[in-house]
């Protein structure tokens, strides 16, 4: 049996003025917050999926980030890529210019002269740099210039010219999320967008008794090829073809050598897996690849490569002319020309394929960040209007009951003595 007494009614009439106080407060800071759900054991499911829709919104609109800044790199290296196409149809001009035959060895001259520039050209453009100050060509070794002007004597040549261009980026680039587990490339190696001929590595080892001696890896253009002990070269060469890379493996019928070549106008990059046994072993074993030395110029002196990059063609062209070799202008420099403006015709479309993909991509996120954010709203925003009629309801009840309050509670001796 529950005892009435004077306590007892001030204290419930304190109590429930409190629980009204608390909801008042509450209602504020959802109102100040603009937020539904003060904090999750106010309404469990609907907090449990405001967290779910929150973080899809974020990661969508971390996705529309990466595709925009992905297209203007590829805007950017498209606008340098054709650049370099243009001087390479320059190039090409000159070189059946000089190859007709009706220009003396002093006109020849010139145009060797001009070529020289042209190639000094194309290395600037190799090394561009993006808006952020890194390299577009250099794969994943952004803040390294991609590629190397070697210079020296050549013949027919008056003083000190470009003989050679190394490429020291990577083979790979760095990629972006723009779909959920969706990646696109950032760039194009160099290697590739500046190679005009498709690479050949032959080795002069007959390796008809070669078997591997332990397990090891190796890497051919970035894919992994695990060998096993006991792995004859039939068995290499079927592991490479399978790998994903873009190379073809053969055995010559009759040296029984291995022969690698580019199906795509590439440099061709071989090395061993780190910590999958000695360096390239069994590619050192089967005459590739040198015991010492560096990717990509770490063949053996004995491997025959052939295959050169937009560089090498372009050097080619001028050593001819300087040295008036008509046939060689019109025939194999010509034809390296021609082979890498059809490599760079290439790389110009296919990063302006990926240039419309990400269109594609941005177009969706478009529809798909502002339906997200809709469920979102629709659980974790507030509803001012409603919320205002709630507080004011519980503002009148609170009054009401101090009112009530005032009248009904027993007078005190404080009462009497006024």
């Amino acid at each position: 049996m529950r005892r009435v007494s004077t306590d007892l009614m001030n204290d419930d009439m304190q109590y429930w003025l409190r629980r009204q106080e608390r909801g008042m407060a509450s209602m504020e800071n959802r109102m100040a917050r603009q937020a539904k759900v003060e904090s999750p054991r106010d309404d469990p499911l609907a907090a449990a999926r405001a967290v779910r829709y929150d973080s899809v919104v974020q990661r969508l609109q971390r996705f529309e980030k990466n595709a925009a800044y992905a297209d203007d790199q590829y805007r950017v290296s498209e606008g340098y890529a054709r650049q370099a196409l243009e001087v390479s149809q320059r190039l090409r001009e000159i070189a059946v210019q000089g190859a007709n035959g009706i220009y003396g060895k002093q006109d020849q001259k010139y145009m060797a002269a001009e070529v020289d520039q042209l190639l000094a050209e194309l290395v600037e453009l190799g090394n561009a740099r993006g808006a952020d100050g890194t390299y577009l060509f250099s794969g994943d070794k952004s803040r390294t210039a991609p590629f190397r002007a070697v210079l020296g004597g050549a013949p027919g040549a008056a003083g000190e010219v470009l003989t050679s261009v190394q490429y020291l980026g990577a083979s790979g680039g760095p990629a972006a999320e723009v779909t959920e587990r969706s990646y696109v490339e950032l760039s194009q190696p160099g290697s590739e967008v500046f190679w005009a001929e498709r690479q050949q590595a032959v080795s002069t080892f007959d390796a008809r008794d070669w078997r591997a001696v332990a397990d090891q890896g190796i890497l051919v253009d970035g894919k992994e090829v695990q060998l096993k002990a006991g792995d004859n070269v039939y068995a290499v060469a079927a592991k490479i073809n399978s790998s994903g890379a873009a190379v073809k493996a053969t055995i010559d019928p009759r040296s029984f050598s291995l022969a690698l070549e580019t199906t795509s106008a590439h440099q061709l990059r071989l090395e061993g897996v780190p910590g999958g046994g000695a360096a390239g072993g069994a590619l050192v074993e089967l005459g590739l690849l040198a015991p010492t030395g560096s990717p990509p110029d770490n063949w053996a002196p004995s491997a025959r490569v052939s295959g050169g990059s937009l560089f090498d063609v372009a050097i080619r062209l001028r050593d001819s002319l300087n040295r008036g070799d008509i046939l060689e202008t019109g025939g194999a420099a010509l034809a390296g020309i021609d082979a890498g403006i059809d490599s760079l015709n290439r790389r110009v479309a296919e990063l302006g394929a990926r240039s419309e993909r990400l269109q594609a991509v941005k177009a969706r996120l478009n529809v798909e960040i502002p339906d997200t954010t809709k469920l979102l709203s629709n659980e974790a925003d507030l509803d001012m209007t409603q919320a205002i009629t709630d507080y004011r309801m519980l503002e009148y009840a609170r009054n009401a009951s101090l009112g009530m309050a005032g009248r009904l509670l027993p007078k005190t001796l404080l009462d009497f003595l006024r």
